[in-house]
């Protein structure tokens, strides 16, 4: 009897579907091995009968040997057989081949006298188109990731780039605020220096006038009177109105050096503040909208006086353009300072229209306004919670509705610098 038609024959016992088409076939994958024990060591081994060339394609094998199953291997099943005797010793994902090559396949052995019979329902056609499509795709994942290390550049690059640009609009917001104040303290100091110089031309035409009544021979009563009346009245005026300029100057002065000198020093919190609100005078003096102060005058920090000082500047302006219409609507705007231990709360509300729960949501988002139209920059709060939040390490939230007004609450550690 020829070998091929033995092994059928044996085959043939265990499985009504073994015959010479299974052989041939590279749909089905299978193997006859008989096991045994190797020395003394009770280490089973496996000497492969006969296997059909995809069996062959698994192992990786163009001829008969003997070979070891990976997992579970020939040791495990044999235990299995010896325990459970004849019959189906594994049913699942088995592991074949060699270091070389192995496939996990979905496989049912069956021992019968101590004979395995390995039965691998797979289409090893199949896999080896599937192993190139696992090659090809591989090497797309390969040129994806280089195409995303680019873009990551790119980004990195785009990103580094609009950091740069923001921290240059922000810094441009901040010349723009100090431009704003100067033109406002030049308008403010407008009036106590027009009224000073032309109470001084009062004076010196009187002056000139008493010089011009010594050099006559007679001089009348009422217009000497008169023109003493005229020096009388011009002088208090005129050393009143150089000292309200004087107090503006210096108000000006110390806020234009803390917005645009970054010096750390010990300040007084309460003449900061009254020092921004004099300096926006000249916003607020046309409208209708009242401001109020409640600070202690005894708090001193120890810090940057710029980062309290366009810190309620930028709020007073946001009150004046969103809460109040650009100063056309009449309320109120309350500032209340409070300290408890070493935290510092301020309370900054106005009587102002409000906001929605969206526009609450994003006001503290870089380019976010309602005043885009009216070359609003979206800057002014975001500016606010930068200050609050890395220079001040604290927290700022906003509470407002509409109808009701706005409120910011700040809550700082007070530093201890030299204090």
């Amino acid at each position: 009897m020829k070998p091929e038609l033995k092994i059928i024959k044996l085959l043939s016992e265990w499985s009504p579907y073994v015959d010479e088409h299974l052989l041939n076939s590279r749909t089905f994958a299978f193997g006859l091995f008989q096991y045994d024990k190797c020395g003394s060591d009770k280490l089973y081994i496996g000497n492969s009968l006969y296997m059909n060339l995809g069996m062959k394609n698994i192992l990786g094998l163009d001829h008969g040997n003997i070979k070891q199953f990976i997992n579970p291997d020939f040791q495990t099943l044999a235990c299995k057989a010896d325990t459970n005797g004849d019959g189906v010793v594994f049913d699942g994902i088995l592991t074949t081949g060699s270091e070389l090559k192995s496939r996990s396949v979905q496989a049912k052995v069956l021992c019968r006298q101590k004979l395995l019979l390995v039965l691998c329902e797979y289409d090893i056609s199949e896999l080896d188109r599937l192993n190139s499509e696992m090659v090809e795709l591989n090497q797309e994942l390969n040129n994806v990731q280089r195409q995303l290390i680019k873009e990551k550049k790119l980004l990195t690059k785009t990103l580094a780039d609009l950091k740069a640009a923001q921290s240059k609009l922000i810094e441009s917001e901040k010349m723009a605020s100090l431009g704003r104040l100067v033109a406002g303290f030049a308008h403010e100091i407008n009036t106590p220096i027009g009224i000073a110089l032309t109470a001084s031309s009062s004076l010196t035409d009187a002056q000139q006038s008493i010089n011009t009544m010594l050099t006559q021979e007679e001089v009348e009563e009422e217009e000497l009177i008169s023109s003493l009346e005229t020096i009388k009245d011009s002088a208090p005026l005129i050393i009143n109105n150089l000292k309200r300029a004087a107090n503006l100057v210096s108000s000006f002065k110390r806020t234009a050096i803390d917005q645009s000198v970054d010096d750390f020093h010990v300040y007084n919190l309460h003449e900061i503040i009254n020092d921004v609100i004099i300096s926006m005078n000249s916003q607020f003096k046309k409208t209708t909208i009242d401001i109020e102060l409640e600070c202690p005058d005894e708090i001193e920090l120890y810090g940057n006086p710029n980062d309290i000082s366009q810190l309620l500047f930028n709020m007073l302006v946001n009150s004046r353009l969103h809460g109040f219409d650009n100063g056309t609507l009449k309320g109120s705007i309350f500032i209340r300072v409070n300290r408890e231990n070493d935290n510092l709360f301020i309370s900054y509300s106005d009587t102002g229209k409000g906001m929605d729960s969206e526009t609450v949501r994003k006001v503290f988002e870089p380019f976010f306004t309602t005043l885009r139209a009216k070359g609003g920059t979206g800057l002014g709060m975001y500016i606010c919670h930068n200050i609050v939040t890395n220079n001040l390490h604290g927290t700022i939230k906003c509470e407002s509705r509409q109808g009701k007004g706005t409120e910011f609450l700040i809550c700082f550690p007070i530093p201890k610098g030299n204090l």
